[in-house]
Formats: C-alpha cells, structure tokens, sequence
C-alpha cells in the first residue's frame, strides 16, 4: 500500500467515511465575475476573474492563460498535509469512495462536473459538443448540462439567458455572422428567458445558449469542451480560435448544433424545470428534500437541494456516492462540521461506504441549514419524462 492510500484509508476511517475537499476556483478572461463567491480579490490580472466554483471536480480548467491543477479538487486532510487530488483518491480507492459497481462502470470517475458561476455579464453564446462529436474532434466527452438558480440577493445586471434558437431560425442566418466574427447580432437569432431564483434549465449538447448573470449551480458531464459562437462580448472582439477550436470551418461549428432540439417552438415548457418533492424525503419536521436535478430528465446526473430546520435532525441514506456543497446555515454531517460561506467547511464527499448506509445531518445553528447533493450518472433513475411529453 502506498503512502497515497494509507493517508486517504486512515482519513476515511476517521471521518466515517466523509472527505472535505478544497474549494476549487477557476478565473475566465472573457467574462467578468461579480464577487459572490466569497473569494476577496478575484481580479486575477490577464487571467481575468475568478468567477467559477467547481465542486468535486477531476476535470482541469481549459483557459489561454494556464495555472498548474486549476479546476481540480484536493482533499482537505483532517490531520495531514498530504496534497492529493480528489480524481487520485478516486483511482486509488475507487471501491470505497464510488462503490465497486459504480467504479467498474464509470472508469473509476465519479462522472458530473458542478459549478457554482458567479458572473458578471451572460457567458458568451456558446456550444457543447454532442457525444459523438467531442470525441471525434476532440477526444473527449461530451456535455449534457443543467442549472438551478440559487436564492441570492444580488442577481446581476442581466439574469436572462439565450437558449436554443427561434423556431424559424436556419443555419443560413447564424453563418453569414459567424464569418465576419464581429459583434453580437447571434444573440438575436436567440430567445432570452427570464432566470427565477428556485428554477432552472435542463440543457442537451448541441443547444446554443449564454447563462444569464444569475448565481447559478450548473451540473454537467465531466468535460470542459466548448465552441463560442458570439464573437463581441464585454467590450472586446474575443479571439476566433475559441469559435473553431481546431474545426476546419465555420461550416463544421455549425454542424455541432442539435438543430430539432435548439429550434423545438416548446422548448420553454420541454426544459425549464422546477423543484419536485423527492418520494424519500421523510418526515417534514426533520427535514425536507426536494429534486433541484430530477432523474426524470437525464441519468447523466441528479442533485437534491436537503433543507434542515434549526435544531433538527436529518438522516439520510442514499444510492450512490455523492459531493455536498452548504449553501445556508450550518451543522454536521456525521462528524464533519459544515457552515455555508467558509470555504474551508463547505464542501464535501461521501463516500458509497457511508452514503448507502443511514447518515445523519445535523443543523446547529439558528437558520434553516440548506444543502446540496451532486449525483454522478446512474446513481438514480426515474422514467425519462422527454419520452411521453405531451403538447
């Protein structure tokens, strides 16, 4: 046994089977962040502003401007100074931190990417790859994504988001922009909807869209694949590259875009979602869960927003491993102290090991403790509600 796995195996005994990991930050150039993620100076210089939160993350930001692990996720030792990443820990203990089924069927991956994005203008109009073409020109996954807005006083200048296309829209009006790479007259091709707080998007590969500058928790396939299709944003031409990205042409940028989905005229009534009561939620009075990332639309991954009143007790047993981020109050889970805003004690994972067996979650303070679960693929599964949508 490696020094690496006695570290994490003694760890994981100790806290009962709960890591705390390390708050994950990662700077963009061509958006501007607002401050909301608790981080004091998040003007970063040329590699603009820190306005991105990742939660168990194995996934390295993609940015000109490179910094050595940026994006990854490090366990937060409780007794230890040992540095290693939550994608090692994975590799090292896969049967213990995912589970030997899951670990086997997913590549020793916990298999979601969950970010917290705090920005300051909507990210440019931009595409993920569907599975089929990340990996024939990239080599990698594809990614399926969704958000849900979080409850925050601050919601930014512009919390709309364009998404998708106008159902009259065809790729003779999107090329023609494109080519001449000089404004932002895409966005016009595009509907804008209106970002409520407790409300979100479910967004397939190959759908258009600029999330809009409300304090959103975005979960995605673990991947940082993308081709921007606006070209003027925050003052500035941004670089042609980011809308190739090693494509031939604008034509084959095009081609990405999952046209049947992008232009549905009840795309709003398809994909916009709203928090769902889950089944084993239990008793109110300790406790409530609600499905902010329901099953019911994709496997890809799930999440559940946990809401504790003061003093109470919550005991939770789930399916499968999972990563929690504090967004309100403050408690324990098992014997891990949690409090929301400390980056420090507001993030963690745990394991299959003590995820699949009853784990209580405790608040400790005088506010309700709210709470996110992060599910990677498969943990759980509801009826795919797409396929008996009815008009």
């Amino acid at each position: 046994m490696t020094d690496a796995e006695s570290f994490l195996n003694r760890e994981l005994d100790a806290m009962n089977g709960i890591l705390r990991l390390k708050a994950a930050f990662v700077a963009r150039d061509f958006y501007p962040g607002l401050g909301r993620l608790g981080v004091k100076k998040y003007r970063v210089g040329k590699r603009g502003w820190i306005c991105e939160r990742w939660i168990a993350s194995t996934v390295r930001a993609e940015n000109v401007y490179k910094v050595e692990n940026e994006g990854l996720s490090f366990i937060g030792f409780s007794k230890s100074r040992a540095k290693i990443s939550f994608a090692q820990s994975l590799e090292l203990m896969p049967s213990r931190m995912l589970g030997e089924k899951y670990a086997k069927e997913h590549n020793n991956r916990f298999g979601v990417l969950t970010k917290v994005l705090d920005i300051g203008v909507p990210i440019p109009w931009h595409i993920h790859a569907r599975e089929e073409d990340a990996k024939r020109y990239w080599n990698m996954n594809g990614k399926e994504e969704a958000y849900y807005f979080l409850d925050s006083p601050v919601r930014g200048p512009l919390p709309y988001s364009h998404i998708g296309v106008h159902p009259d829209v065809t790729k003779d009006d999107l090329l023609p922009l494109l080519r001449r790479w000089n404004d932002d007259k895409v966005l016009d091709l595009s509907p804008a909807y209106r970002l409520n707080a407790g409300e979100g998007f479910h967004v397939f590969p190959g759908i258009p869209h600029a999330p809009g500058t409300a304090l959103t928790l975005e979960l995605q396939e673990e991947s940082d694949v993308y081709n921007m299709l606006q070209a003027y944003c925050n003052g500035k031409i941004l670089s042609r590259d980011i809308l190739l990205k090693g494509l031939p042409n604008v034509e084959a940028v095009v081609d990405l875009i999952d046209w049947e989905k992008a232009k549905d005229p009840y795309f709003y009534r398809k994909y916009h979602t709203v928090p769902e009561k889950a089944a084993s939620s239990g008793e109110d009075e300790h406790g409530v869960e609600y499905w902010a990332f329901n099953p019911n639309r994709t496997w890809k991954f799930s999440g559940k927003e946990l809401r504790v009143p003061p003093g109470r007790t919550f005991e939770s047993r789930e399916k499968g491993a999972y990563a929690i981020l504090v967004w309100r109050g403050e408690g324990r889970v098992s014997n891990s102290k949690v409090k929301a805003g400390d980056s420090k004690l507001d993030e963690l994972f745990v394991s299959y090991e003590a995820a699949v067996e009853p784990h209580k979650i405790t608040n400790t303070g005088r506010q309700e403790l709210v709470l996110y679960k992060i599910f990677g693929p498969d943990v759980n599964k509801a009826a795919i509600i797409y396929n008996s949508f009815e008009y």
